[in-house]
């Protein structure tokens, strides 16, 4: 009887693995950002890509570029496409530029806490946004929490809408967020964050309106005084995808990629508003003075907005109707 020999066997092992090729490389996904290496946002994102890896058995190799090593977020959204970028987390204001109807998040009052924790709002909403973008070759694959956003001023101890009237405020937003301050009195300027606090000790600008991590972290203490209408802008980021890159994935790596995003995406919106309480409470116990606007003055705020509001709902009535119908399905009001 013939017998086997083992180094035959080992033999033909070797044989087969050359015929069959090296393994398959991972698939790159490239994610930049400009928020600083220690910032809780580029943390999330290293959370994003330990899951990925995870999910997929390390198919997919997600590496983060943060504090704009490889691209700042303005320009990793126009890299999308071109296969230096896969995907970008910016601030939802940038979709602006690329579809009008992205400015429904930039309304003030546009969006709450309850309605984004609200899972069946969510996901509508970010449906929703994404079909205006998909035109451009992006997908939107979940919308994350920013900050609800304040005014904070050095010299100036604001306690009333009156109180802004003739100053001078460092501000993020769209055509439509700018509107809405000029309504309010307020001559918004632009610049980057890293400057807003030697402008502000400058007297180059009155105040910033900012987050409270922008406040704690990058203000500090000469910003003395703090004035909160809640809700009045709630900013958010958004999740955006190469979508040529996406829809060629296979469907176990895409579903791996979603899972991910939307297993962040809802724990992110109830961390980042405690985050958020914690460095108030801190600035608050170094001195500085916070005033929350009582019901009567947001209810003035709310009356503000909807002249803001009005010209928008009149540019896009389907997209308004898509959201009310939302809002009813799922339980929350806006």
């Amino acid at each position: 009887m013939k017998m086997f020999c083992p180094k035959s066997l080992l033999f033909a092992g070797w044989a087969l693995a050359a015929l069959a090729g090296p393994a398959a490389a991972a698939e790159t996904l490239v994610l930049p950002n400009e928020v600083a290496a220690t910032h809780w946002k580029t943390d999330y994102q290293k959370q994003f890509a330990d899951l990925v890896k995870q999910k997929t058995g390390g198919k997919i190799d997600v590496q983060v570029f943060p504090a704009g090593q490889l691209y700042n977020e303005q320009d990793a959204l126009a890299a999308l496409g071109t296969g230096a970028v896969q995907m970008v987390w910016p601030v939802s204001v940038r979709l602006e530029s690329i579809a009008p109807e992205a400015g429904v998040l930039n309304l003030p009052f546009a969006v709450s806490d309850k309605m984004m924790t609200n899972s069946c709002f969510a996901s509508g909403l970010t449906e929703v946004i994404s079909s205006y973008v998909e035109p451009r070759g992006l997908k939107v694959l979940a919308l994350l929490r920013t900050a609800d956003l304040f005014f904070i001023f050095s010299g100036k101890d604001v306690a009333k809408k009156e109180d802004l009237q003739g100053t001078k405020v460092r501000v993020t937003g769209g055509r439509i967020f700018l509107d809405t301050m000029r309504r309010l009195g307020v001559s918004p300027v632009s610049m980057a964050a890293s400057e807003m606090s030697s402008a502000m000790s400058q007297g180059a600008i009155d105040g910033v309106f900012t987050s409270p991590a922008g406040w704690a972290e990058m203000i500090g203490i000469s910003g003395k005084y703090a004035w909160y209408v809640p809700g009045f802008q709630l900013a958010t980021y958004a999740v955006v995808v190469d979508g040529a890159w996406y829809d060629k994935l296979s469907p176990d790596l895409k579903a791996a990629v979603s899972a991910s995003v939307q297993e962040i995406a809802a724990r992110e919106w109830i961390e980042a508003k405690a985050a958020d309480d914690k460095l108030i409470d801190k600035m608050k116990a170094q001195g500085a003075l916070f005033h929350v606007a009582d019901a009567a003055e947001i209810e003035q705020w709310r009356g503000l907005a909807k002249q803001a509001v009005e010209p928008f709902d009149k540019a896009h009535p389907d997209l308004v109707a898509k959201i009310r119908k939302m809002e009813a399905s799922c339980g929350v009001g806006g």
